[in-house]
């Protein structure tokens, strides 16, 4: 199955959305998975900039 880089702007955009509302809850267990989620948007970002950098690359 691939993905594409669509996929994974939706997947970030749902993350981020996730995120927000995981910072609007109380309570320091919502904060920590609000702030792992956003390492994963980050870790999910580096991957598709270097994903476009290679296709830029190949043409």
């Amino acid at each position: 199955m691939d993905i594409c880089k669509t996929d994974v702007q939706k997947i970030i955009k749902y993350f981020d959305d996730a995120a927000k509302v995981y910072n609007t809850l109380p309570g320091q267990r919502n904060n920590c998975r609000a702030w792992v989620i956003r390492q994963m948007i980050k870790k999910l970002e580096k991957k598709l900039f270097t994903f476009n950098s290679v296709q830029n690359e190949e043409k």
